[in-house]
């Protein structure tokens, strides 16, 4: 058995990778591709020496979410790539990538994860240099031909087919949120009770709102965490009314009775089946659109 490790620098055209994960409603954090990724390398003896990511970090839902904070905790460089809205992505991981190649000596491996036809010539110049190239690709929206050119071609779910024992990054954030909702529910509901003060309502629009940036995380993937949270029973979804108008708002199932005894809540506005699928998909699709 080969135990030596080789090392790879690995170049991610995440413009390219985020737009078209966003129209099949995925997104890399919700699949758990970073750590997926690591544990492929890792089964391949391969140890990354470097990881970029390169995107217009201006883009609403990334900026709202200060994206390049979640990703630089995971470990990942990022490059800002966009000037005047023109993104020059494919551009400048051509320069580093060779950059790289040039100077460094010591990495074996470069894997660029792009579908754009456009890095051929560098996945050839890379070849000519006597360095392995591997190309990853997303979904099948990519020039088929670009495949012949890397040693290797791998795909998205060739890295998410990775089974993981450990928690994902995600699944903490999601804990995180479970527990601000618990916490700030409680304090709520023992102001109301003790202090006779009105009882302020978790909206869940209001609060997804107002939590992206709070949280980093994207709008459409803070309403995932809820639907998670929903589905386990962990949260109940009941009707309230302001103004005239109705609201949906969250309540942790571990406090609705007591919400429910203290008048705050009916029960027959606790909604059985709330449809997040709809928010969820109405939040991709308007951030995809803009």
């Amino acid at each position: 058995m080969d135990n030596k490790l080789y090392n790879v620098a690995i170049y991610i055209d995440y413009e390219n990778v985020y737009k078209t994960l966003l129209g099949q409603y995925k997104n890399l954090l919700r699949l758990g591709f970073f750590e997926k990724l690591h544990k492929w390398c890792k089964a391949k003896n391969l140890r990354i020496v470097k990881i970029i990511a390169y995107c217009n970090f201006d883009n609403k839902d990334l900026m709202e979410s200060r994206h390049q904070t979640r990703l630089q905790e995971y470990g990942i460089n990022t490059v800002h790539t966009s000037n005047r809205g023109k993104n020059y992505a494919d551009q400048q991981i051509t320069i580093d990538a060779l950059n790289d190649m040039y100077i460094n000596d010591n990495i074996d491996e470069f894997i660029i994860m792009s579908n754009d036809k456009d890095m051929s010539p560098l996945l050839n110049t890379i070849k000519l240099n006597k360095r392995k190239v591997t190309l990853l690709t997303v979904g099948t929206n990519y020039d088929f031909a670009l495949c012949n050119v890397p040693d290797e071609h791998i795909t998205l779910n060739d890295i998410l087919n990775i089974k993981m024992d450990e928690e994902l990054y995600i699944q903490r954030v999601e804990r995180e949120v479970k527990e601000n909702i618990e916490n700030y529910a409680k304090s709520n509901l023992e102001a109301s009770i003790m202090k006779n003060t009105e009882f302020k309502h978790i909206e869940i629009k209001y609060y997804v709102e107002n939590q992206d940036t709070y949280s980093s995380i994207m709008e459409y993937e803070l309403y995932n965490m809820l639907k998670n949270l929903y589905d386990k029973k962990l949260i109940s979804i009941y009707r309230y009314t302001y103004r005239n108008s109705t609201f949906y708002a969250i309540m942790p199932t571990n406090y609705l009775d007591k919400a429910i005894d203290n008048n705050i809540i009916k029960t027959e506005d606790i909604e059985e089946n709330y449809n997040f699928d709809s928010l969820i998909k109405r939040s991709y699709e308007y951030y995809a659109n803009l």
